[in-house]
C-alpha cells in the first residue's frame, strides 16, 4: 500500500510551514528530527490501531481539502476503513524544504511518496500526501 493509496482509502471512506519562507533545500536538525518523528508517527500510529493519533497528526488545511468535519469523524472512518489492513512496512527517507513546507520523502509498502507537513499551533502537522 503506498501512501497515495492510504490518503486514498482513508479518504475516499471519510498531508512545514516554518515561519517565514525560506530557500529550498536542507531544514536544520531539529526540524528534520521532528519532520522525520511526525512521518514515522504517522505510520505507527496506522500499524497499531491508534486512529486518534493518526488523525490528530492532519492540519486544518488537510481536513480542509478532503472535507472532513473533525477528528472524530475521521478516527471513526479509519477504524472502519483499516479494520482488516496489514502492516505497513515503511522507511522514511531524507526531509527537504520547499519554501514554507517540509517534505519527508518515505517508501510505504515498496512505494515512494511524500509526506507534505505544515507548521500549525506550534507543531508539525500534515498537510498532504503525494505518490512518487
Amino acid at each position: 500500500m503506498n501512501l497515495s493509496h492510504v490518503a486514498a482509502v482513508a479518504l475516499g471512506a471519510i498531508v512545514l510551514a516554518v515561519g517565514p519562507a525560506q530557500a529550498t533545500g536542507r531544514p536544520d536538525r531539529s526540524l528534520t528530527a521532528e519532520g522525520r518523528g511526525v512521518a514515522v508517527e504517522f505510520f505507527r500510529s496506522q500499524n497499531e490501531r491508534r486512529y486518534d493519533d493518526t488523525c490528530r497528526l492532519f492540519s486544518s488545511g488537510f481536513y480542509r481539502s478532503h472535507g472532513l468535519r473533525d477528528e472524530r469523524t475521521c478516527a471513526a472512518v479509519l477504524r472502519v476503513t483499516f479494520v482488516w489492513n496489514g502492516r505497513i512496512e515503511f522507511r522514511v527517507g531524507d526531509v527537504t524544504r520547499e519554501a514554507d513546507r517540509v517534505v519527508v520523502s518515505a517508501v510505504a509498502d515498496g512505494a515512494p511518496g511524500r509526506i507534505v507537513l505544515v507548521r500549525e499551533d506550534g507543531a508539525l502537522r500534515i498537510l498532504a500526501l503525494e505518490e512518487g
